[in-house]
Order: C-alpha cells, then sequence, then structure tokens
C-alpha cells in the first residue's frame, strides 16, 4: 500500500472522527444556546451602553412581579407546578417515540441552558439583592430544572445500562437532579401551606390604610437649567422632569385654613412616582400637601468617567452632585411658586380652595440618593423660613451625601420642635449602614431622643421571608415587613406635623412620643405560630454603637 493509498483509505475514517467529535459537542451547543439567552436582555442593555447595575434591574424587578404574584395566588401557583410536572412527564413519554425523540431532546437542551441561564440570574441577584427575600421563584425553577432533565435523560442513574461505562452525561443528568431537588425542598412547607405567615398590615392607627383623607395627584413640569440639560445622557430622554403634587381632600366646612409641604425625592435612576405610591399617600392622606421631585440621575459632566472618587465620613465628591443640586433648586424654586405663591396653579386652586399650603411645617425626606439630596434641599430652603416652626427629616436608606465643600448644608437654622429618623434595613446592600450613621452625628445640636437610625431587621422564620432589602421602602417591595417597619412610622411623623400645624399639643405629643417609646415602635406583630417577628433598632447615637464600628 502506498502514501497516497493509505491517505484515501483513512479518510472516511477521519471524517467519521470529525462527525462524531460534532456530535458529542452538539448536545452541549443546544444548552449554550438556551443559556445566552436567558442573558438576553442584559447583553443587549450592556452593549447600548446601560451600566451593569442598571442593565440587571429589569431581572430584578421581574423577580419580583413574579414572586408576588406566585404567593399572592397560592392555589394557582400549586396548579403551576402540578402543570409543570405533568408536561415533563407527558414529554417524557412521546420521547419514546423515535418520531418525535430527536426534536424533544434538542428543544429540551436548549430550555435546559434557559432554566440553568435563569437560575445562575436568580443567585446572583439573591446575593447582591434579594438576600433570601425569594422562596418560591427558585423553588419554581427546581421543579422546571428537575421536569426537564426527566423529559430529556429519564431517571437519574450513572450508566445507560450495566454494560456501558459511565458517561459525563449521566454525571451531569444526576447532579442536576440533585441541585434541582436542593433548590425545591426549601419551598415545600410554604407550597404546602405549613410555613409560618407574617402579620397582616395594622387594621387600625398607624400603618393601616392611609387616611383620613382621600386625595388628589398631578404633575407640573418645571423647567431645567441649561447647566445640567447640557451634561445629561440619554438614558432619560423619555422623561418630562416635574414636581408629582398630591393633596389631601377636604370636605368643604373643614375649618383648616393651612396645611404643612412635604418634599420627597426618588432613589439613582428611579423617578417613577409610581414606585413611591404608598409612601406618597401615606403622608397626603393624613393632610399633607406632598411635592415628589423628578431629579435627573443621568448626568456626564466633563471627565466623570476618569473622576477617582474620594468617599469619607458618609459623602462622595461625585461631579454629578454638583448639577442634581442645580436641578434640585430648580424644583424648589417651581414649587415655591406654583404651590405656595399667591399664583399657585390652577389645579391647586380648585383642590384647596382658601386653604394654604406653609412649609413652615415641613417634611423632608426621600430614598437612597434622594434621602441623601434631602440635605440639599434643607439647605435651601431653611434660609427661606421653610421648616420653621416644626421640621421632621426623614430620609430612608440614604446614599452618601456630597462630600464638596459649597454643598455642605447649614442647619443651624432647625427649630427646636425637629424630628430626625433615619431609616435603614439590615439587608442593604447598595448603600450600607454606615452613611445614616455619620448622617446623624450632623444633628448634634438636638437633644438624643430627637434624632433616630432606625433599623429594620431581616426575618427568615416563615413564608413569605421577610427580607429589609434597599428597596423596601418602594412599591415592588411593598410587603408586611414595610407595613410594620416602614409606613407606621411615615404615620406617626405625619401625624406629628399636621398637629403641629393646628396646634394640637395633644396629639403632637402622642404622635412623638410613639416614635421615642421602644415599646411602641419597635413592635412588629407576630407570625402566624404566635413568634414574635423581629423588632426595630432604635440608635440616638449610631456612630458609638458596635454595629457601626466599621464606619469610622
Amino acid at each position: 500500500m502506498d502514501e497516497k493509498s493509505s491517505v484515501a483509505d483513512l479518510e472516511p475514517f477521519a471524517s467519521w472522527q470529525v462527525r462524531a467529535r460534532r456530535h458529542s459537542l452538539w448536545p452541549y451547543g443546544l444548552a449554550l444556546v438556551g443559556f445566552v439567552l436567558a442573558f438576553s436582555q442584559l447583553l443587549i442593555r450592556l452593549v447600548q451602553g446601560t451600566g451593569i447595575i442598571d442593565a440587571i434591574w429589569p431581572y430584578a424587578v421581574r423577580s419580583l412581579d413574579w414572586t408576588m404574584m406566585m404567593r399572592g395566588a397560592m392555589g394557582w401557583t400549586f396548579i403551576l407546578f402540578s402543570f409543570t410536572v405533568f408536561c415533563g412527564f407527558m414529554f417524557a413519554k412521546l420521547r419514546q417515540d423515535e418520531r418525535y425523540s430527536r426534536p424533544i431532546n434538542e428543544i429540551g437542551l436548549v430550555v435546559l441552558g434557559l432554566i440553568c441561564g435563569f437560575i445562575v440570574i436568580h443567585f446572583a441577584m439573591d446575593v447582591f439583592y434579594l438576600r433570601g427575600a425569594f422562596l418560591i421563584l427558585p423553588t419554581y425553577y427546581g421543579c422546571l430544572l428537575v421536569t426537564t432533565l426527566l423529559a430529556i435523560g429519564g431517571l437519574p442513574r450513572l450508566r445507560e445500562s450495566s454494560t456501558t461505562p459511565v458517561s459525563k452525561q449521566r454525571v451531569f443528568h444526576l447532579l442536576g437532579v440533585f441541585i434541582a431537588a436542593w433548590m425545591i425542598m426549601p419551598g415545600v412547607p410554604a407550597l404546602m401551606g405549613f410555613a409560618p405567615t407574617p402579620p397582616n398590615p395594622p387594621t387600625l392607627g398607624y400603618g393601616s390604610t392611609p387616611g383620613p383623607y382621600e386625595t388628589v395627584q398631578f404633575s407640573s413640569p418645571y423647567e431645567m437649567p441649561s447647566e445640567v440639560v447640557s451634561v445629561q445622557g440619554n438614558l432619560e430622554d423619555d422623561i418630562e422632569f416635574s414636581i408629582y403634587y398630591t393633596l389631601p381632600l377636604f370636605p368643604e366646612d373643614t375649618p383648616i385654613d393651612s396645611i404643612p409641604l412635604a418634599v420627597l425625592l426618588h432613589g439613582f435612576g428611579y423617578p417613577d412616582v409610581n414606585a413611591y405610591e404608598s409612601w406618597i399617600q401615606h403622608l397626603a392622606a393624613k393632610g399633607i400637601a406632598v411635592a415628589f421631585v423628578q431629579y435627573p440621575s443621568d448626568i456626564r459632566p466633563e471627565g466623570f468617567e476618569d473622576h477617582q472618587v474620594t468617599e469619607q465620613q458618609g459623602m462622595t465628591d461625585f461631579l454629578q452632585h454638583s448639577y442634581r443640586d442645580l436641578a434640585i433648586q430648580a424644583a424648589i424654586t417651581h414649587i415655591d411658586e406654583t404651590l405656595l405663591g399667591s399664583s399657585r396653579l390652577t389645579q391647586i386652586n380648585e383642590t384647596l380652595g382658601p386653604i394654604v399650603v406653609d412649609p413652615s411645617t415641613l417634611w423632608s425626606g426621600g430614598h437612597s440618593l434622594g434621602g441623601a439630596y434631602s440635605f440639599l434641599v434643607l439647605d435651601h430652603v431653611l434660609p427661606m423660613g421653610w421648616g420653621s416652626n416644626a421640621l421632621v427629616f426623614a430620609p430612608e436608606s440614604p446614599a452618601a451625601r456630597p462630600l464638596q465643600t459649597e454643598l455642605q448644608p447649614d442647619l443651624s437654622l432647625i427649630p427646636d420642635e425637629t424630628l430626625v429618623q433615619i431609616g435603614i434595613t439590615e439587608d442593604d446592600l447598595s448603600v450600607g449602614l454606615c452613611p445614616a450613621a455619620f448622617h446623624q452625628a450632623l444633628f448634634n445640636n438636638l437633644s438624643e431622643e430627637r434624632t433616630q437610625v432606625v433599623l429594620v431587621q431581616s426575618d427568615r422564620y416563615g413564608f413569605p421571608r421577610l427580607v429589609a432589602s434597599h428597596y423596601l421602602q418602594s412599591e415592588p417591595a411593598h410587603d408586611s415587613l414595610a407595613d410594620w417597619g416602614f409606613y407606621r412610622r411615615i404615620d406617626a411623623q405625619a401625624d406629628y406635623l399636621v398637629a403641629h400645624s393646628r396646634n394640637d399639643s395633644i396629639t403632637a405629643d402622642w404622635a412623638f412620643s410613639y416614635m421615642m417609646d421602644e415599646t411602641t415602635l419597635t413592635h412588629m406583630g407576630q407570625w402566624s405560630d404566635g413568634m414574635p417577628v423581629l423588632p426595630l433598632k432604635l440608635y440616638n447615637d449610631a456612630l458609638s454603637h458596635e454595629r457601626f464600628q466599621n464606619c469610622a
């Protein structure tokens, strides 16, 4: 045999080797297609220039929506689980027919990759955002995983038969079934209705349904300063930056002649009034005019990408701070002209009639970055006489405030009737606990009883789990923990201010005592089996407490 003929004889064998190699890699390729498909929205947003935090945000919101729907209708959820198992069983039976075996295998491998992608996304978000808050969603992912594995691979075993060797595919199959079982087991008591349930929202008093007044809401766009417009990015092009006014509706014969003002700022990248609707309603329904301020988050001044950020004592020197401050100043001017002045908007006149909004009794607060920027609000409005009668300063999960010298607040004008209540959450992985402690220290001219850092603890005892995340105060995360740990405080703060505006010292003292007394404020209700929910923690001098020692 010559060399040429021997090569020719080997060509069919070599071709077979290539085909075999391709065949062995084919299942992994199909699974990879599904895996990448799970990340498609994230990848598209990254390609469009969205930051990683904003790119993954739709996944977090979708997870919240799915979980809320599942745990809000456990009967239908049980039916969904049962239907999923039934479909897996039917596909497994159908796969035994050689006509359908191959397409079912190939479709199943793509679905398997898709499920694995969603599982990876879920656990990544669980580490950075969710902190074990979700139980039913990973249980359902586990159910999908095991039914898909059983549909395309049959019962878990290491060998196809007693005479065949152990294969990598069978090892992965068996490992996948074990992972699915590990994901399913924690959710079984909840799915079957055995797990203790959280307390219902309070039915009376603070934290119950907003009231006693109905409310009306409308928006009023304000003019953005040209310096800000010139450095705005394109991620908020669809937003007409506005003040959303929410006003109480009083009976025609009401003896009220003035009401307090509340200024609420949203978190970074979250200028959605609907995300803070419950917060707004609990303030407005008590008898307060609420101004929800939209300010730009996507600011890109020259050099911001290369700027080396300095962080110290709950402050940062991001270049964006100064531009957002200009926007907030413009918003305050707009509030002064359209809500407080003699030329106020027609809708306000039609709603309030002769009643005026008196900003000398003021609530100022916000969420996350909005909580930090509440200091900017105080710095601008205190010289205008706002908050001179009574003031509640109530940032929630506040981020670091501006470090720049020109943006330091002058708090010397705050009145004696000032209450500082800074809310933080135990599993806040976005801003942490330290900024709140440093923010509290700025009010050292007040007595300790008038400054509180309030920590909402997580309680994973039953189902749904009560996890105090960074988003507790927003609408998507509104649950029993928020009703007891957050909205009760908002009601008490509102009562305190409304009472001061009406010279009602009895109600004002009651609301103040409620917030200062640990026996009333910190109690968080009970699980359905009688176990108390972990109480709130109060710190009058947070920086001196061991929990905040790492902040110094």
